[in-house]
């Protein structure tokens, strides 16, 4: 059926006039121009482009010329890219679009467009296909903002999976949709065992039930959110881990998901508790201390005041000495020559005598923290003894510390020679003798022997390194009642 190139008046003077002789034509020109949909029929053998007023807005400059000229002279730049479809349409066979991509020039420049549309079959009265119909809408704006959606996400997964940190990114109910790939590497698990809520299976099952809860109060509730749990490794470990998180906010403020990181805290946690540990370490230890100088300030003898604080002074420093040197090793344990040197270090070589009046024989042993302080105690007793009334109170006195290991067991022999004459064991038990007893017998669970040789004290002490007593109060028994 024959049209007239340039029938009906173009769209912008509010009227769709019919073409003579074309019903069929003048009925849908009427429902196109009730529309805001952008609409145009192409009608004839030439395929004459109408429109309504909608899609004039799309025809840019070519508007108002565009109106009854051939559909090809009006879209010339995309006529091959839309050839195929034209012919289905016209072959009376619809056709669907979606965000179709084409180069056009509707401004006087190419740009690249997209258009999601339909062209459908448009019949004359005798019911023949006499041209086609086609309701448009241009998508161009959202499959950009589609494209650099994906793009900016790629971008921030990226950014995830180079974080040292394990990173993940849920959607607004939760579904992990995301995982970074130090996730994969520390658990084993995959994008098909990890993503959804498979991540839950590598939490421990006492800790994956208040996980759980948690992790969805926090999607709930739109909030930020901080999980403790036992992770297991992929070599099997379970690993403490804290996983915090928060929501992920989109532009319009709407949320989108939570976005979180996964720390291993293992360590951290451990040297939290060692330091827990310490602390209630020093705590008793101190009050441990404090106990012993009320016994030694309560208990010590002397003729007068000086002699008195010197005593005093003595035994403090002598404590003062083992906390020093468990503080080095942070409690661990205290090395056993450097505990001995302490106490007789006027005597030993390198304090600048020509002679060495004290000599140290004995393997590297590492005492227990709990024997320590009351074995620094027992050899103070035994070295102000010896400076007071034994080998080291002449010059000509020599005295031999020896130790020895043999199991569990620790051997320590103090052997004085040289010094004044000993024809009798001391008369009475003083506080010092309370000490050796006390200190090797109740406090170390070990034993002492002391043999008064006329040519000096030799003293015997065994130690069972591995059964040394650990209760609540490790003061010398006898001492601090």
């Amino acid at each position: 059926m024959g049209v007239d190139g340039r029938g009906g008046t173009p769209p912008g003077s509010g009227v769709l006039d019919p073409v003579a002789g074309a019903g069929a034509l003048d009925t849908t020109l009427r429902l196109m121009r009730h529309s805001r949909q952008p609409m145009f029929v192409a009608w004839g053998p030439a395929l004459t482009f109408f429109y309504n007023d909608a899609y004039a807005v799309i025809l840019g400059r070519r508007h108002p010329e565009a109106y009854g000229r051939p559909f090809r002279d009006v879209w010339p730049e995309i006529w091959d890219a839309i050839l195929p479809l034209i012919r289905q349409a016209l072959a009376g066979q619809a056709t669907w679009s979606e965000n179709l991509h084409l180069v056009m020039e509707r401004h006087g420049y190419r740009e690249d467009t997209w258009w999601t549309f339909s062209y459908s079959p448009a019949h004359d009265e005798a019911g023949a296909v006499a041209g086609m119909f086609c309701s448009c809408m241009e998508t161009t704006g959202q499959v950009l903002a589609e494209r650099r959606l994906r793009e900016n996400e790629g971008r921030f997964r990226a950014l995830l999976d180079a974080a040292p940190a394990m990173m993940w990114v849920t959607d607004s109910s939760g579904y992990c949709t995301h995982l970074s790939r130090s996730w994969y590497d520390f658990t084993g698990q995959t994008p098909a065992t990890g993503l959804g809520t498979g991540w839950l299976d590598a939490v421990h099952a006492e800790d994956r039930g208040p996980a759980r809860a948690h992790f969805m109060q926090g999607i709930r509730d739109h909030a930020s959110f901080r999980l403790d749990y036992r992770l297991k490794r992929a070599d099997g470990a379970w690993r403490w881990a804290i996983d915090a998180a928060e929501p992920r906010l989109a532009a319009s403020g709407d949320y989108l998901g939570h976005v979180g990181s996964v720390l291993d805290i293992t360590e951290r946690r451990e040297a939290e508790e060692r330091q827990a540990l310490l602390a209630r370490e020093v705590d008793h230890r101190a009050k441990n201390v404090l106990a012993v100088v009320q016994a030694v300030l309560r208990l010590t003898r002397a003729p007068d005041l000086p002699s008195f604080a010197r005593a005093v002074e003595g035994r403090v420093a002598a404590l003062a000495r083992a906390q020093t040197l468990l503080a080095k090793d942070r409690w661990a344990g205290a090395d056993l020559r450097s505990m001995v040197e302490g106490e007789i270090a006027p005597f030993l070589v390198e304090h600048g005598e020509r002679e060495s009046r004290a000599t140290l024989r004995g393997p590297a042993v590492v005492l227990p923290a709990a024997a320590a302080q009351p074995l620094t105690m027992l050899v103070h007793e035994l070295a102000t003894n010896a400076m007071k009334h034994g080998a080291l109170s002449v010059e000509t006195g020599r005295l031999l510390v020896a130790w020895r290991v043999e199991g569990q067991a620790l051997h320590l022999d103090w052997l004085e020679s040289g010094g004044p004459a000993i024809t009798a064991p001391p008369p009475r038990s003083g506080f010092g003798t309370r000490v050796l007893d006390g200190t090797a017998r109740g406090q170390l669970g070990g034993s002492i022997a002391m043999d008064w040789r006329p040519e000096g004290l030799a003293c015997h002490l065994a130690i069972p390194l591995d059964r040394i007593p650990a209760g609540p109060d490790d003061t010398i028994p006898g001492l601090a009642g």
